[in-house]
């Protein structure tokens, strides 16, 4: 049962990983005018609507990372459920077959 135990924290740290990653990708958010979204006319324009873009898909990537991070979390919970399972018909079928 050691082995899943070990397996669940692989996924923990996983999902610590990317909770992690997904939290930095929000703080990616240059400036506007890094995207030259303060230039006049249709470049001031192509700058905001670039700069929009990068909001809207870095945003998404770091819901991604948060939505995927919870999901390792919660196959770190079934393995660790499952040991537990295991380990529980172990102790039945050693009580069974007088093994100790």
């Amino acid at each position: 049962m050691e082995t899943l135990r070990d397996l669940a924290a692989g996924f923990d740290e996983a999902a610590i990983a990317l909770t992690a990653a997904g939290r930095r990708l929000s703080h990616l958010e240059p400036p506007a005018s890094s995207f030259g979204a303060g230039g006049p006319g249709r470049l001031g324009e192509l700058g905001r609507a670039l700069h929009h873009q990068w909001l809207d898909a870095f945003g998404a990537r770091g819901r991604e990372a948060a939505a995927a991070s919870d999901r390792l979390a919660d196959v770190a919970g079934a393995l660790r459920a499952t040991a537990v399972d295991y380990s529980d018909v172990d102790e039945t079928a050693r009580g069974r077959t007088g093994e100790v």
